[in-house]
Formats: C-alpha cells, sequence, structure tokens
C-alpha cells in the first residue's frame, strides 16, 4: 500500500507555485500579494487542522488554504487556513470560489487570505469559474441582446484581459483550477459537443482542445490529460493522453459506478468513487487507489478507504477529502515522495473515524412500550456517514418471529430530520407495524411480550469493521376481544364446509388504507359445532377466547394461546341449545371482563356474567328481559356509543339494526334505531377497533359477494357509526359457512 503520513508537519511540496509573469504587454500583472510565495503555507505546520464535520475540499486548494462545504445537504461553506488551520466562513455565499478566492452575488471578488477585495467591471459581471489568482467571466459580443459570440475574459484587481485560443462558437463555460500554470475550461463547441481546454495562465491562450464524453470527469496534469468514459458494456475507464506527443492509453478502473473522480500526479492515475446518499452498491469500488501509468501492469494500490472530493491545490499536489480507517476522515494532502510514488499526508480532520461509528447517542425502544398510547417504534442511530447499511432484526421473544428492517444508505425523504451536526440518523421507525417478517414482505402488527433487537451498520464503501449494538424492550397493550395472536389487530374467524377454521386479519389505517395479511389455518373438526362464538378473555389468561356449542347443546371453551391458535377445550355444560341467539364481547356488568349473553327460544335474553375461571367461566344466569324474539341477530360491540360499559346491537327479521345501550350493571337503556338494510349481511361481528382510531367498529360478512365490510364507529350517542361501509380484504372470495 503506498503511504499514509500522519504527521503534524505540511510538506514543502504543499507550497504553491506562483506566477511571476504579467499576461503580456499591457495586460493586467499577478498581483504582489499573490506572487510572493505564502511564507506560512511552506513552514511546518504545528497541527493538524480542524474543519467542521460533514465538509469536504470543494474547490481546487490555494496558496493559503482552501474552500470547504457541507457535502451533507447543509449550507455550510468556508475556508481552511493552512497557517493556522482555522476554518471561516465568508462574509457572504458565493457564486464561484476556489483557491483563496470567492465572487459574490453582487460581483465583489474577496481574498480569504489578505482580506483584499475588488469589484468586477460591470459588463463582465458574469462569474464562470476560477483558476489560480484569476477569477473568469463570459460575455456575449451583444451585451444587450445577450446574443452573438461568447467571449471569455480574466480578471484580477489589476485589470482583465480576453482569453485567446478559443475555437469559433465556443460558449458555456466553466473555468476551475488545473495545475499550477494551466486552468481547465469546459465548453460547448458550435455542435454542441463537450470539450475541455487548457488555458496557460501566462499567456492568457488556450493552448489545447479535448473532446470529451458529456458526462465524466477531466483533469490534467504538466505532462498529461485524463478523462472518464464509458465503454459498451458499460464499465468505467480512464483515457489518458501525453500531452506532448498525443499518445493515448486506457486504464480500466474496474467496478465503479458513474460519478467517480479522478487526479494525475508525475506517472500515477488517481481515480475513487464518490458515495452517494442512498443507491450504494457494495460490491463497487469506492476507495481512492493510484494506477502506475509507466507499469500498466501493476495492480492498482490503495491510498484511502473513502474519497469524496479530489481537487488539485496550487502546487503540483493534490487535496482529497476523504478518510483511512486508523486514522479519520477530513482532507487529505497527496504529494510524490523522494521516491516517485505518490503518498497521503492528513493535513485536515472533521471530527469523524473513517469506519462506522456513533456520533451521538441513540434512540431505542427500552423498558415497556405501552401501544395503547403511541405505536411508534423508533430506531435511530445517528452515524457519521451516510453511505452505510442499517440492519435491525428485532425477535419476539416468546414466539420466535423475527422482524427485519435493512436500510441501504441514507434517504431523507424516509421521514428523518436534517440536522447533521449530531450524525446522519439511521434505522427504521415502525408505524403500528413490523416489514419483513421472518424473511418474507410480510406486514403484522407487533406481538405483545418481549423483544430483543441487534442492530448491525455496516460501511457500504467497504471502511472497516461493522458497528454492532443490542438491546431489548416490551411491548404491551390492553388485550382485544378479536386478537388472538396478540399483536393488536383483529383477527375475523372462519369455518369451511369441511370443518377447518381459519383467522385472517389486515391492518388498517383509517377508512381506505389497508395492508392484507395472509390467513392462519387454525385447525380442522370444527363440523361438529352449530355455533362459535368470540368472548375476548373470559377465563382468566391474557388472550381473547372462544365458545362453541355442540350439536348436543354442550358449550365448549376454547382458551387462546395468544399464538392465533386454541388450547384444548373444557366443557361449561349442557343445554345450551335453549338459545337461538349468543353473543359475547362486551363487558355489560362493568368488572373488566366481557361477558355473555344468550336469547332464548322464547324471546327471554339472559346474562351470563364471566368469572375468570376456565373450570367455571360463567355465573348463574340471570334474565335480563323478554320480547327479544323479533332479532335474528345479536352482537356485542364494547363501547360504541359513548358510555363507559359495552353496548349490544340486535336485527330485527326486516334488516333494521338498533343498539341497546349498556349502564354497566347489567341492563340497557331503550333502544336506539342504526338503520335499515342488514339484513344482506349473514354475520355481524363487533370487531373493536378495526381501523385504529380509537373507536370501535362493526364487520359484516355479505355472503352475495363473499366479502367483508366494515361500519367505522364515531363514539356518537345516536349515530354510532358510519353506515357508508368499506371492503376489505378478510376472508375475500372464500367459501364458509361461520364466522365469529
Amino acid at each position: 500500500m503506498l503511504p499514509v503520513r500522519v504527521t503534524r508537519r505540511r510538506t514543502a511540496a504543499a507550497v504553491a507555485t506562483v506566477l511571476a509573469v504579467t499576461l503580456g504587454a499591457g495586460a493586467l500583472t499577478v498581483p504582489a500579494a499573490i506572487a510572493a510565495p505564502v511564507a506560512a503555507a511552506a513552514e511546518a505546520q504545528e497541527a493538524v487542522a480542524q474543519m467542521p464535520l460533514h465538509t469536504v475540499v470543494d474547490a481546487p486548494g490555494g496558496s493559503a488554504g482552501f474552500f470547504v462545504s457541507d457535502w451533507s445537504g447543509g449550507d455550510l461553506f468556508a475556508w481552511t487556513s493552512y497557517k493556522d488551520g482555522k476554518t471561516v466562513q465568508p462574509a457572504a455565499y458565493p457564486e464561484f470560489y476556489g483557491g483563496d478566492l470567492y465572487v459574490d452575488y453582487d460581483g465583489a471578488v474577496v481574498d480569504m487570505a489578505t482580506g483584499a477585495r475588488y469589484e468586477l467591471p460591470a459588463d463582465n459581471a458574469d462569474a464562470v469559474g476560477i483558476a489560480g489568482p484569476y477569477v473568469f467571466t463570459a460575455l456575449a459580443l451583444d451585451s444587450t441582446s445577450g446574443t452573438g459570440t461568447t467571449t471569455l475574459w480574466a480578471h484580477t484587481a489589476e485589470g482583465k484581459r480576453l482569453i485567446t485560443g478559443l475555437p469559433a462558437g465556443a460558449q458555456d463555460f466553466h473555468v476551475r483550477g488545473g495545475t499550477a500554470k494551466h486552468g481547465l475550461v469546459r465548453f460547448k463547441d458550435a455542435d454542441g459537443a463537450r470539450n475541455e481546454g487548457l488555458v496557460d495562465l501566462a499567456s492568457g491562450k488556450v493552448t489545447e482542445v479535448y473532446k470529451v464524453p458529456d458526462n465524466g470527469t477531466f483533469t490534467a496534469s504538466d505532462t498529461r490529460v485524463a478523462w472518464v468514459e464509458t465503454d459498451a458494456s458499460g464499465a468505467r475507464r480512464a483515457v489518458v493522453v501525453t500531452r506532448d506527443t498525443g499518445a493515448r492509453k486506457t486504464v480500466d478502473l474496474g467496478p465503479v459506478h458513474e460519478a467517480v473522480g479522478i487526479a494525475l500526479i508525475g506517472d500515477w492515475l488517481l481515480a475513487g468513487a464518490y458515495p452517494k446518499p442512498y443507491g450504494m452498491d457494495p460490491a463497487l469500488d469506492y476507495r481512492l487507489r493510484a494506477w502506475n501509468l509507466a507499469d500498466t501492469s501493476a495492480a492498482p494500490v490503495k491510498l484511502l478507504d473513502r474519497v469524496q472530493s479530489i481537487h488539485p491545490d496550487a502546487g503540483n499536489g493534490l487535496l482529497i477529502s476523504g478518510g483511512l480507517v486508523g486514522t479519520g476522515d477530513g482532507a487529505y494532502r497527496v504529494d510524490l515522495g523522494a521516491d516517485g510514488r505518490p503518498a497521503a499526508t492528513f493535513v485536515a480532520a472533521d471530527g469523524s473515524p473513517t469506519e462506522t461509528a456513533e456520533l451521538s447517542p441513540a434512540t431505542v425502544p427500552s423498558g415497556t412500550v405501552d401501544l395503547n398510547r403511541t405505536d411508534d417504534f423508533e430506531f435511530q442511530w445517528r452515524l457519521n456517514h451516510w453511505d452505510t447499511r442499517v440492519t435491525v432484526e428485532l425477535k419476539h421473544v416468546r414466539t420466535g418471529t423475527t422482524y427485519r428492517s435493512v436500510q441501504n444508505g441514507y434517504d431523507e425523504a424516509g421521514g428523518w430530520d436534517s440536522d447533521y451536526s449530531k450524525g446522519f440518523p439511521m434505522g427504521p421507525r415502525w408505524w403500528g407495524q413490523f416489514e419483513n417478517v421472518d424473511g418474507t414482505k410480510g406486514v403484522r402488527s407487533p406481538y405483545n411480550g418481549a423483544y430483543t433487537w441487534e442492530m448491525t451498520a455496516e460501511s457500504l464503501v467497504g471502511a472497516g469493521p461493522a458497528l454492532k449494538r443490542s438491546g431489548s424492550f416490551t411491548v404491551t397493550r390492553t388485550p382485544r376481544t378479536h386478537d388472538f395472536d396478540d399483536n393488536g389487530s383483529v383477527d375475523l374467524l372462519a369455518r369451511d364446509a369441511s370443518g377447518v377454521l381459519r383467522s385472517d386479519s389486515s391492518l388498517r389505517a383509517g377508512r381506505y388504507g389497508e395492508i392484507d395479511s395472509p390467513e392462519t389455518r387454525i385447525g380442522g373438526g370444527w363440523q361438529i359445532y352449530d355455533r362459535i362464538e368470540t368472548t375476548g378473555n373470559i377465563a382468566g389468561s391474557a388472550h381473547a377466547d372462544l365458545i362453541a356449542r355442540d350439536k348436543a347443546g354442550v358449550l365448549w371453551l376454547y382458551q387462546g394461546n395468544g399464538n392465533g391458535g386454541f388450547s384444548g377445550r373444557i366443557q361449561v355444560g349442557g343445554g345450551w341449545q335453549a338459545y337461538e341467539q349468543i353473543s359475547g364481547g362486551s363487558d355489560y356488568t362493568g368488572d373488566g371482563r366481557p361477558d355473555l349473553v344468550a336469547a332464548d327460544k322464547t324471546g327471554v335474553l339472559w346474562m351470563y356474567r364471566s368469572t375468570g375461571s376456565a373450570t367455571k367461566p360463567f355465573e348463574t344466569r340471570k334474565k335480563i328481559g323478554s320480547g327479544w324474539g323479533v332479532y335474528n341477530q345479536l352482537t356485542g360491540t364494547g363501547n360504541i356509543a359513548g358510555a363507559a360499559s359495552g353496548d349490544l346491537l340486535a336485527r330485527d327479521k326486516d334488516g333494521v339494526l338498533w343498539m341497546y345501550l349498556g349502564k354497566g350493571d347489567g341492563t340497557f337503556t331503550a333502544r336506539t334505531r342504526i338503520g335499515g338494510g342488514f339484513g344482506r349481511y349473514s354475520e355481524l361481528v363487533g370487531s373493536g377497533d378495526y381501523d385504529r382510531d380509537g373507536k370501535n367498529d362493526l364487520l359484516a360478512v355479505e355472503p352475495a359477494t363473499k366479502k367483508t365490510y366494515y361500519f367505522g364507529g364515531t363514539g356518537e350517542r345516536y349515530t354510532p357509526f358510519n353506515l357508508s361501509r368499506v371492503g376489505t380484504t378478510l376472508h375475500a372470495n372464500g367459501t364458509y359457512d361461520l364466522f365469529s
């Protein structure tokens, strides 16, 4: 590997080669302040300079310092001095900058090293770049109409000069630093093709012009020029041309993406691909590597582990923003050593290591997360690089179910804030649902109970080892009547003609947003029952239960196991064939446990208060009233009308739906008419809060369409539901003979 010097001294090669010649008779001269070498830049630098976090060298370096900007997307723009390592911000944001100069939007040119300032002529105010001590402007010959041949001018405080040697029809100029003697000018020719020219800064003449691809980097040294092009297969290569002979060779850059920077120093070509916020491909090579042009058979050697920018400085060296594992991120200067090989010296740090690291404390779930209050799971690590893959894997301890999130690079559109001063926020945020379940793309609502998590943050440019973190937390929420797998989402049971019982759920947020979840097969043999009713937790466990009546009239209890299924059945008692309707799921007595109501064949309604015991789940029945034979379906809904206790729906034989508001003592108020047209539904199911808006809802199964609809709860006393139904995916298009 080529050497990297982490020193406290800056090499003498950092001294700018300063022009001491004039642009010609009657033209401007190189300012005296720049013509003399900046002594401090040649002397020993006592400490590595400290740049602001997330800044990179953003222009060719000058004799006294270099400009940096916030590559993370912030507004910071500053200049770092070689003399004292201080980074200072200009008084105004620049239109153009380079070396030690910048041009503000009012046409003022400022020298950051000396504080000197001058104004560009009013007719030459359109700056197009900076090279060496000169500011370049473009001017159309007909300045009134803005048409005609465009000319290029170079300016100092002493005056201006016309740049000659450009081909006829040249336009759309952009100038930047190239070598100590030459600036680089990009322009379009008369045919609209991209060209790159070398401007001799001493004579003010364009001496060489190269036609190059529209995209790709162009660079120059005292002996060569080079640019990047893409061949027919899509591979990137550098074309290197010897300037005095025109000899041409190509260098295969290997697996790099299109944003690749190149530079020339001595007999070496340097190249490195610039990382992006997202869309990174870890199969590509993002290191700064050097190819020996005198020995093209030799393999490239690494200089840095990562690179963000490559620029020449006022001498014959290079300024590189990048990083080396074990040294850190910042500005590196590349010079030729005594052996003719390039070596990198660390000249300015930005306070971040090159390997993946946290810059501030993480935000992760811990302790107990109460999902009755929030459904936001936030896993956020403030990392030093946005080109990082963050993998978070959660494991539900009781079931072993895993949830996985993979974030390849930072995307601000994902919703994180843009305050990068503490690092780039990386990691998933789950709003009431987890994705990528057990290696599939399924979406689930999180189970209650204990979780462990592991985070792995890997550099997508291969810079250093992965960062790993781990932890645990517990999820809790109030058990729900129709939640058989203990994940907070509503589950609807359905039995087919063969006796197989299945559960289906979907994740819904509001009336129109739904994510379908796959059905779960609970088991067969359920054809022996003529009635299956969801009751909620009536037997003391933490999960929803159900009861089933067999054809002999024996009632059985199935306790939920929290995994979507049920434990073995427990006999409740016989004689239940006397009831036409049975309904559970509402707490009518105010003790916190759901109760059961049953209407017998004579129309008498009975209350079975739950006990919380699996061996005897109900107290002795209590008569509520008579005349209930007019109804062909009863549905417990929980609180749907604003009172504290559970309510009861009753549908009459004309299809009109009525509500009985629970008083909390096992009795009801007078009925309230909800609406007609409910006769089309074979089952009405009090689902609980299906759409996650905090109000209980109603599911309705329509055999004619083989679809399940939901009516959103309002919480209002006399209009408890929005009667505009919404279709769901629950058991869609299946053939079932019983729902609960």
